[in-house]
């Protein structure tokens, strides 16, 4: 797909209103309205609903009942942008109850992680709509200055804008230039074999995770690369595996699992589950260049 062809929806502006979605698990109270402060400071209307507090039921009836939410806040004609409360788990079970068509008609800015990388993908590769890989609600109040600021900047953006992420490490060199997409290791993994199953040709791929153990990293690398996801992918940048077994050997096992791509490699995105936790915006211009170690957003 073309760069032309992915939609940058309205950007987000002070004083407009954004939506807490909790289409994974339920958030708590008290990180949940640190984080709601933080976007009313900056001069947002949030608007949200108690189910973000309530514990999910193990039923199909349930996980309707979630993506009727998500269209009842998508839809409302006053929202400008659709935030995570959190991630967690669930969301994939909210993907086949969801009218696309009823939401392309409508394109918000849709923001998370985690768990909402099901419906970050879903929606930027089916609608051709570039969604924003970015804190959750309950995560903005344990971001760093500097992902804080990134994370209005995005917000605020009205389309790709001029930035680069430097210090990277190089595990493969070279240089490739693509559309950025990615997210959570393990959440792409399951979608795998589902109608919503990725596939990354002409992107520079950007992964992260959390808890995870060395082997199982090293088994859905494997995963992704064995199923043809990765076939066309230009480069790939690491970003945090935290709370990871044996993160001082990420760069040596992920980079042989990913030697056969022959494109560039790097690690040390400041993406994941940390207070270094940046926004990305999925379907933007990049250029990866494993001589000067840095991701550049081209405008």
């Amino acid at each position: 797909m073309k760069t032309s062809s992915f939609h940058w929806p309205p950007p987000v502006r002070p004083g407009d209103r954004v939506a807490v979605a909790a289409p994974a698990s339920p958030v708590d109270r008290e990180a949940f309205q640190a984080g709601v402060r933080l976007l009313e400071d900056w001069g947002l209307e949030v608007v949200c609903g108690l189910e973000i507090f309530a514990e999910r039921a193990w039923s199909a009836a349930a996980d309707r009942a979630l993506a009727r939410r998500f269209h009842e806040l998508w839809e409302r004609q006053d929202i400008r942008a659709v935030i995570g409360a959190r991630g967690g788990y669930g969301s994939l079970k909210v993907l086949p109850h969801l009218d696309l068509n009823a939401l392309a008609a409508r394109p918000r800015r849709l923001v998370g992680f985690s768990d909402l990388t099901n419906l970050l993908w879903t929606l930027h590769h089916r609608l051709g709509l570039v969604t924003f890989h970015g804190p959750n609600v309950a995560h903005l109040p344990l971001l760093t200055p500097g992902a804080r600021e990134d994370f209005f900047r995005w917000l605020s953006a009205a389309g790709p804008r001029q930035a680069s992420l430097e210090g990277l490490t190089v595990i493969h060199g070279g240089q490739a230039q693509g559309l950025l997409a990615g997210g959570n290791l393990t959440t792409l993994c399951h979608l795998l074999g589902t109608p919503y199953a990725p596939r990354f040709a002409g992107y520079i791929l950007f992964l992260e995770d959390h808890n995870e153990a060395l082997y199982r990293l090293d088994r859905m690398v494997h995963h992704l690369l064995f199923s043809g996801a990765l076939e066309g992918v230009r480069g790939v940048v690491l970003g945090a595996f935290t709370n990871c077994d044996g993160d001082h050997r990420l760069p040596e096992v992920l980079g042989a699992a990913l030697a056969p791509l022959q494109a560039p490699v790097l690690a040390g995105l400041p993406v994941g589950h940390q207070p270094d936790n940046y926004t990305l915006p999925l379907g933007a211009p990049v250029r990866l260049d494993g001589d000067l170690g840095c991701l550049t957003f081209l405008a």
